[in-house]
């Protein structure tokens, strides 16, 4: 058998996201201890069926992927571990409305889930329900991650225990309107589920964080016990050494680096392994969480973003009994031991099966314990003491955005923290911003910073925030909720200038079609107005919508045209405006198609149905 036909199927984290040709997203509540906005963005276009084979979409597409998933879709993450993009468009803005944070302090605990749970209808009205558990966080990387996708119904569906109170806490944490956890639970209770051939789920296990876990160990009559995991601690790992067979072969795939730093003690494996690590994104120290006794067993366990060993796996072997546990935790107390907030799958694996782990094991290289545990250097301190700052800024920060004559302007509730959000350390300073202006300086004992004018496009619930001594600093993205909302008028604004007049004609043009169009270019990229506003463009371009794409649409889906007709009523007066004041020409075209518009749904008898 082939090395290929030996490792695990490869299916990317958003091919488990994306619907079918004929399915919908109803809901979708994802889990994740780390985001970037790029990752954000490629998730809903996934959600909404409209990414391209590199996690892409047009600028129509994320439009229409906002519009399809508002209200319906949340992802939650730590507070303190968002991003931004390397280079961040202004449409970025409006992703605030799919986020929320959950402030653990992570001197103590970290929200370390990764998970996602879809419900999907078909267009037949068949309800089916997915859930992805797994190691990846919702970033830009290329780690080797392990993940489990189940699926509601079918043959050899089976009840996992588990699944009602990760779904439980998911819908909790997310906050969306209309969704009540109680009703929720009741749906997902009756679901039986599909697992992967070669596997069977014995449990889904959820620890909410904060509580007292039980870390498992291997039975007695083991005969392996491998660990795979890029972070590991002393005490985890010889809790699942001294069980098992005193015969039984103990295997550890980790990182050099984790090698270097725990030292001595990995000598007690049979087989000590190692893959890269992942590194970590431009600007962003490598740092690690406060030591203790353990040096560094108890520490914050910073997940890092590009390539590298991101998997975390246990796997006992007990005669034929094959036991693998994965899912969000690496091989620490913290994770185990119910501090953390985690999701594992237990399973009962074949021997096929098996040989997966085996492949991933071949790929990795041989390596001896350290002789001595790694002493920090003196930039390691420095920046061990930034990522202090950064986790006590995320675990005070109270603080919400008001708009008013002078500006926006940021409100910190002083009877949450006196001090405001400031970290302990008096010399590292405190800096934040508008997700796309300067950054500003914010003194000590200030509870309110005025972050100046912000064009209604542009507002956001994001504010950046930086922690800095000296040359080194740390930047990071975290949610101050605004006071009113900025509500749907904001995504109008937003998209109006985000896509021009052109842009609006396209994405339209895909929704009469029920397609995405080619050449619309990268939501990610900024296009300049003369180029989203070409008079020219449009009038030679032959995608734009036609009456007969327009009938067509209607006989397709009649339910469906009447959402196309809800966006443009929505859009249209909103670009002709802005065309008014940017291009007359242009502004001239809008007004030929409003026209032709409005004879459409007159010949359907759509205006006649509105006045009733």
């Amino acid at each position: 058998m082939s090395a290929e036909t030996e490792s695990w199927p490869a299916l990317s984290y958003l091919e488990g996201l994306r619907p079918g040709p004929d399915e919908h997203v109803e809901l979708a509540l994802l889990a994740s201890y780390s985001a970037d906005l790029g990752s954000i963005g490629a998730a809903l276009l996934a959600l909404a069926g409209k990414d391209n084979d590199s996690g892409g979409g047009s600028a129509s597409d994320f439009a229409d992927a906002v519009e399809r998933l508002r209200g319906k879709t949340r992802i939650v993450i730590q507070r303190g571990r968002l991003a931004r993009m390397r280079r961040t468009p202004r449409i970025a803005a409006v992703l605030d409305q799919f986020v929320r944070e959950v402030a653990f302090d992570e001197a103590r605990q970290s929200w370390h889930p990764k998970a996602a749970l879809v419900r999907i209808r078909s267009d037949d009205d068949v309800v089916t329900w997915r859930l992805w558990i797994g190691s990846r966080n919702l970033t830009e990387c290329v780690n080797r991650d392990m993940g489990l996708l189940l699926v509601s119904g079918g043959t050899g569906a089976r009840a996992i225990p588990g699944i009602v109170d990760l779904a439980r806490s998911l819908a909790e944490h997310a906050d969306l309107k209309g969704l009540r956890p109680a009703s929720l639970v009741r749906e997902i209770g009756k679901l039986q589920w599909r697992a992967p051939t070669g596997v069977t789920v014995e449990q889904i296990r959820w620890h909410p964080g904060g509580g007292v876990e039980q870390a498992p160990v291997p039975p007695d009559t083991a005969d392996e016990v491998t660990i795979v995991s890029p972070f590991v601690d002393k005490t985890f790992f010889s809790r699942q050494l001294s069980a098992g067979r005193t015969s039984a072969r103990r295997v550890l795939l980790t990182t050099m680096r984790e090698i270097e730093r725990v030292g001595p003690a990995l000598g007690a494996f049979d087989d000590l392994l190692a893959l890269d690590a992942p590194e970590y994104p431009a600007g962003d120290p490598a740092s690690e969480e406060s030591t203790d006794k353990d040096h560094n067993a108890d520490r914050d366990e910073e997940e890092e973003i590009g390539r590298g060993l991101h998997a975390k796996l246990l796997f006992w072997r007990d005669g034929r009994k094959r036991t693998l546990w994965l899912g969000s935790a690496n091989a620490t107390m913290r994770a185990w031991t119910g501090r953390n907030a985690e999701v594992v799958a237990e399973l009962q694996i074949t021997e096929p099966v098996e040989r997966g782990l085996r492949a991933l094991i071949g790929t990795a290289r041989l390596a001896s314990a350290s002789s001595m545990e790694h002493i920090a250097d003196d930039l390691e301190l420095e920046e061990e003491a930034l990522e202090r700052a950064r986790a006590q800024v995320a675990a005070r920060w109270a603080a919400t955005i008001e708009l008013s004559e002078n500006g926006v302007a940021l409100d910190h509730r002083s009877d949450f923290h006196p001090d405001g959000p400031h970290p302990d350390e008096a010399d590292i300073a405190l800096e934040v911003g508008t997700l796309h202006g300067s950054l500003l300086a914010w003194p000590r004992g200030n509870n309110r910073l005025m972050l100046g004018h912000v064009l209604p496009a542009e507002r956001s619930e994001f504010v950046r925030l930086r922690v800095s001594r000296g040359s080194l600093g740390l930047a990071w993205l975290q949610r101050a909720p605004a006071e009113p909302p900025f509500g749907e008028d904001r995504d109008r604004a937003a998209f109006v200038r985000f896509l021009g007049a052109r842009g609006f004609l396209l994405w339209l043009a895909g929704l009469l079609a029920d397609d995405g169009r080619d050449g619309e270019g990268d939501w990610t990229v900024e296009q300049r107005a003369e180029q989203a506003n070409s008079v020219s463009d449009i009038a030679l371009d032959p995608v734009l919508p036609t009456l007969e794409e327009m009938m067509a649409a209607w006989a397709r889906s009649p339910a469906r045209f009447h959402e196309i007709e809800r966006r443009v009523s929505q859009y249209l007066p909103a670009i002709m405006e802005h065309a008014d004041q940017e291009d007359p020409e242009m502004a001239d075209l809008l007004k030929r198609f409003g026209a032709l518009w409005v004879t459409l749904r007159v010949g359907l008898g759509h205006d006649q149905k509105s006045r009733r």
